[in-house]
């Protein structure tokens, strides 16, 4: 995180990222009130004995969450076998609890995006989102090609600009109260790993996903041993910029999270063409 402090402005700036992150560490998460399933999914997660269908009754009291995820499990992302499936419990045992549970905090958070003071930042909160499914996407397809056994790299790619849309929210509650920051998309982009994995830490969500999630800027960092989720997450990242930004040849540079995960560019090359349609679906699954 930089803390250049050359302008007022700029101080000011820095010092609403410093206070949101203190709250954020004191337990304190401040969003719009989330739905009741969010909180009774946590509870089941927390059971070590807990069962799917201990998760199903929650999820079926809230029947646009119960569809969501229904489109999601009969999607061609998820669906090799082009069997539909009716039933929720069903549903759920193909995507798993961490797929279930990234499902369950984007529904809330796609809930988020519709409130009346979020109306002016309703573009980045689109493109913020296309991204989130994009990356969701490309971490899943990794891990599976890779044989690589992570069963949270889906939840990894959807939460991971949670800190984005954190800070936007909080900049539009200062708005609300006629005062301004102005906050540039260098602190932004510094800042938010950071604070995603604060919110994602207070959500309870799995400590391999709130690391990853923070470390996700770090592209040069030096790394040996078996590949981490933070390497899927960050090549996941750069495939979804590429998809969405043919013309970023950066993205695709070799060596870093790459070579670790032992991916050539003609690797990602194919992972990207075949990745459209996917993405459109799982899109079209998760706004349904």
């Amino acid at each position: 995180m930089q803390s250049d402090d050359a302008t007022p402005e700029r101080r000011a700036a820095v010092e609403f990222l410093r206070l949101m992150l203190a709250r954020l560490e004191a337990g304190s998460v401040e969003l719009p009130a989330f739905p009741q399933v969010v909180i009774q999914v946590q509870d089941v997660l927390r059971n070590p004995n807990y069962s799917m269908q201990m998760i199903v009754r929650p999820i079926s009291a809230d029947p646009t969450l119960a569809a969501r995820l229904l489109n999601m499990a009969n999607s061609n992302a998820f669906n090799a076998t082009g069997r539909v499936i009716i039933d929720l419990g069903v549903a759920l045992t193909r995507l798993g609890a961490q797929k279930v549970y990234s499902v369950v905090l984007a529904h809330a958070i796609h809930d988020i995006r519709r409130i009346e003071s979020l109306r002016s930042m309703a573009r980045p909160l689109d493109e913020l989102w296309a991204d989130s499914v994009a990356v969701a996407h490309f971490c899943d397809a990794l891990a599976k090609r890779l044989k690589l056994g992570m069963p949270d790299a889906f939840a990894a790619g959807l939460l991971h600009r949670v800190g984005h849309l954190y800070i936007l929210v909080q900049l539009a509650r200062l708005e609300e109260s006629r005062r301004r920051i102005p906050l540039g998309k260098d602190l932004l982009d510094a800042w938010h790993p950071t604070i995603a994995k604060a919110v994602l830490k207070n959500w309870h969500v799995n400590a391999a996903v709130c690391e990853a999630v923070g470390m996700q800027s770090e592209v040069l960092a030096l790394s040996s041993g078996a590949p981490t989720l933070t390497d899927v997450l960050i090549v996941g990242i750069r495939l979804a910029s590429r998809m969405i930004n043919s013309s970023d040849t950066s993205s695709l540079s070799s060596g870093g999270a790459l070579a670790r995960l032992n991916l050539s560019i003609e690797e990602c090359r194919s992972l990207i063409s075949d990745a459209e349609p996917e993405v459109r679906a799982l899109a079209r699954a998760l706004r349904s």
